[in-house]
């Protein structure tokens, strides 16, 4: 499966910013690999909590 990717500027704090740093240096990922994973575990939480709601 071919993924297509787009560019989006994110204007973020600084604080989270750092905070994104420290965990992508931790897992040995880039910033943006971090800020990927984190933006679809954040989608996959929201549909998962959706679902409950809806249960």
């Amino acid at each position: 499966m071919m993924t297509i990717k787009a560019r989006y500027p994110l204007s973020i704090e600084f604080q989270v910013k750092e905070q994104v740093a420290k965990e992508a240096k931790k897992h040995r990922r880039s910033l943006n690999a971090e800020l990927g994973l984190l933006i679809e575990e954040g989608l996959r939480w929201r549909e998962m909590q959706s679902k409950q709601a809806a249960a």
